[in-house]
């Protein structure tokens, strides 16, 4: 036993150039591919530790519960980086505490988080916010990330919006931390939790982004220089080495090499993750100790990756050890089994039933249907394609006249179908993980809970202060509009009549063309095309005010989205409007810029640390467009990094490997542009038929999420076109880098003319 470890080690560190080369580049691609996985798997980690720290400070309340302990959270913007303050009152010292946060704020005091501190001393947007005097920091337990804007402000018993006689928030009695956190799809204030938390969606484009093309490229690895690797075991095996002890030595060969290769990364990550506090991947940050992995999850990638290199030399290896003699003198290898396109079958076929509508599953159950479907589809890409591959050399092969080299690479490619796919698997999987990840990425940027955009210059002011609408009126290049409503009877059905000033109804509504409103009449309110009401009608207030019918009518049409259901207007200065029974409804903030939002948010949040100026604060938060573009770019460099090196790596070693077989034919007298030529058709055909599976199933895969999302299928297609560009350009540079080193490697030397 030991004479055969011994002999796998030996090879392991290669035989000649050739042999070092591919050990070098072997463990090169274990390194980069375990480096790359930890990577994935910190950054999952990451988003589960902010997780918990976001539940372990979201407060418990209970209706009428003991103590006095009253807060809110509210989200602001400065920029475009969200800023979070929680307004609270009455703190004693036994009240509760969240993580991070040694010593409550009193009223007129707040407790910053250090960037927030750090911004208010260069940013007098921050600064106008917190006058107040600042009394602690929040420690790094308490915030999800180090450049996290928080704030505590302590308020006045008896506010308004949390302790007076008629609280907006009655029911916010805290009596303890950690109940299971709130996540805002890129939506406006109040959103419930969402099934997609942060660790669930890095998982899933871990599990593409990085897991997929990982898998084809340590495949890839694994089988550099076959051909050769396979005539040394069939040789091994003619001198009466045993099938056991044959796979003995290649299970060695391949495993130091995979080890040495897994060490190495996990070395280099466990380098540079220590200093990575600093760093950024978009608006991500983190803290150290959050990427810090399990040992168990190490080591379960460290044996993963090698197993799976073993596995896979050890499963291609298969036929030198049963047909030693036949793969010794380069006999052809047997057709791939039909057995080879299930995966790929089953996998599409999980995506299209988990699109279909009579499918029985819950929208939970048909996502994670779909997101398995997905990832067998992208893992039997590299399974199916030299079955692919060679029915096309069979129908190529039967093309009458074919020039000489297209029918010298058809005939390479049936004798060795498994060869050249090896080449570009990696390349047809980073195609497929590329046109999943842009097309998903597009269409959920679509949706409009995930922009970020301004899509309204309106803000809700929820705030019992009465201060407040003075210091907002003041704020120039803004407009605070105020409604109010009284119900009525009109011809003895409920409903309700507007009390509002001209200025705030246009700007809120446009209307009809020629229509003017004039302080002190009163309007019907019509919808366009609305027949007006009788002159006859009764309208009767709730306190038993008969409100004539006006002759006029004004035909309103909303400006941003924001509807009404009132019969009539009663301006505030009509003689009739003081009579009335007003309840006015909550105020509106018209900023029809950054700017001016700014402007009015630093008196208010000044005026009220309480107050609420709800509405699309245009930030970045949650999963939102801006999330999801930094994951895209992020997965698909990791992409682009494993499978072009992948290629790179497949080129290199079949251009070394093939030197002998090309100087062989050269010697006979074979042209070397047909020399040239065979070696890029032997790895074309395989590329065309790979690249063609993945844009085939990037289509069906599209047009599955396309009916999960309920998405218009001609917004897909107008995603995947981009895509198939992208596999015709793919194409092109791959026969480029096939054929530039079959034609620049055909010196003869007399080392490559001796028998193997």
């Amino acid at each position: 036993m030991s004479r055969w470890l011994w002999l796998g080690l030996r090879l392991s560190v290669g035989s000649g150039r050739a042999g070092m080369l591919r050990t070098v580049l072997m463990a090169s691609g274990a390194a980069i591919g375990v480096f790359t996985v930890l990577a994935g798997l910190a950054g999952a980690t990451v988003a589960v530790s902010q997780q918990e720290r976001t539940g372990a400070r979201t407060p418990v309340r209970v209706e009428n519960g003991p103590g006095q302990l009253r807060m809110i959270e509210i989200e602001d913007g400065i920029g475009t980086r969200v800023l979070r303050r929680t307004a609270l009152t009455g703190a004693t010292v036994d009240s509760p505490r969240p993580p991070g946060v040694d010593a409550y704020p009193g009223p007129g005091e707040v407790v910053l988080s250090p960037a927030l501190a750090d911004l208010i001393r260069v940013d007098e947007r921050a600064a106008d916010r917190f006058p107040q005097r600042v009394v602690g920091v929040i420690g790094p337990a308490g915030l999800v990330a180090p450049d996290e804007l928080r704030a505590y402000v302590g308020v006045p018993a008896g506010d308004p919006m949390l302790d007076g006689d008629e609280p907006f928030f009655r029911d916010s009695v805290v009596v303890s931390f950690g109940a299971p956190p709130t996540f805002a799809r890129g939506s406006a204030y109040g959103t419930g939790a969402d099934v997609f938390t942060p660790g669930r969606w890095l998982a899933a484009a871990f599990a593409l982004f990085v897991l997929v093309p990982f898998g084809a490229f340590l495949a890839t690895c694994a089988r550099l220089s076959a051909t050769t690797r396979d005539r040394r075991i069939a040789a091994l095996r003619l001198l009466g080495v045993s099938a056991r002890q044959a796979t003995l030595v290649n299970v060695v060969e391949t495993g130091v090499v995979a080890a040495g290769g897994a060490l190495l990364g996990a070395a280099v990550f466990a380098v540079l993750a220590p200093l990575s506090q600093g760093w950024r991947i978009g608006r991500l940050h983190w803290y150290v100790a959050d990427i810090a992995l399990p040992a168990g999850w190490i080591a379960a990638v460290l044996a993963g990756t090698v197993l799976f290199a073993v596995l896979v030399g050890v499963l291609a290896a298969r036929p030198a050890r049963s047909r030693p003699l036949s793969v010794r003198r380069g006999g052809s290898a047997r057709r791939p089994g039909w057995w080879r396109s299930l995966p790929l079958v089953c996998g599409l076929g999980a995506v299209v039933f988990a699109a279909t509508d009579a499918a029985p599953l819950t929208p939970s159950g048909r996502g994670m249907v779909f997101i398995v479907g997905l990832l067998v589809t992208g893992l039997a890409l590299p399974l199916v394609l030299p079955l692919l591959a060679y029915w096309l050399a069979v129908a190529v092969g039967r093309i009458p006249n074919a020039p000489v080299w297209l029918g010298l690479a058809a005939a390479r490619v049936r004798h060795t179908p498994g060869v050249a796919p090896r080449l570009v698997a990696s390349l047809a999987v980073t195609l497929f993980v590329i046109g999943m990840g842009s097309l998903g990425a597009a269409l959920f940027t679509n949706d409009r809970d995930l922009r970020n955009d301004r899509l309204s210059p309106l803000y809700q002011v929820i705030s019992n202060d009465p201060g407040v609408v003075d210091v907002l009126r003041a704020v120039p290049g803004t407009t605070l509009i105020e409604y109010g409503s009284t119900q009525v009877t009109f011809d003895d059905r409920p409903a309700s009549v507007m009390i509002a000033d001209c200025a705030d109804v246009t700007a809120m509504h446009t209307l009809g063309a020629g229509q003017t409103c004039v302080d002190g009449e009163t309007y019907q309110l019509l919808s366009p095309g609305a027949a007006p009401l009788r002159p006859d009608a009764e309208v009767t207030s709730e306190n038993g005010i008969r409100i004539p019918v006006p002759r006029h009518a004004l035909e309103l049409t909303s400006r941003y989205g924001v509807g009404y259901g009132d019969v009539l207007l009663v301006t505030r200065q009509a003689p009739i409007a003081a009579d009335l029974a007003v309840r006015w409804d909550i105020p509106w903030l018209f900023a029809p810029d950054r700017d001016a939002f700014d402007r009015a948010a630093r008196v208010f949040v000044a005026q009220a640390p309480a107050g609420i100026l709800n509405g699309d604060l245009g930030v970045h938060r949650g999963i939102d467009s801006d999330l999801l573009f930094t994951l895209l770019v992020a997965g698909l460099s990791i992409s682009l990094v494993l499978g072009m090196g992948s290629f790179a790596a497949a080129a290199v070693d079949r251009a070394v490997e093939r030197r002998r077989d090309n100087a062989t034919l050269a010697v006979v007298g074979v042209r070397p542009a047909v020399i040239a030529g065979g070696e890029t058709g032997f790895g074309g055909l395989p590329l065309v038929v790979g690249v063609g599976a993945a844009a085939a199933a990037t289509i069906v895969v599209g047009a599955s999420l396309a009916a999960v999302l309920d998405t218009p299928t001609a917004a897909v297609f107008g995603r995947i076109a981009p895509i198939l560009l992208l596999g015709a350009g793919a194409t092109v540079v791959g026969l480029i880098l096939i054929a530039v080193p079959a034609w620049f490697t055909q010196r003869i030397t007399a080392e490559q003319l001796r028998r193997p």
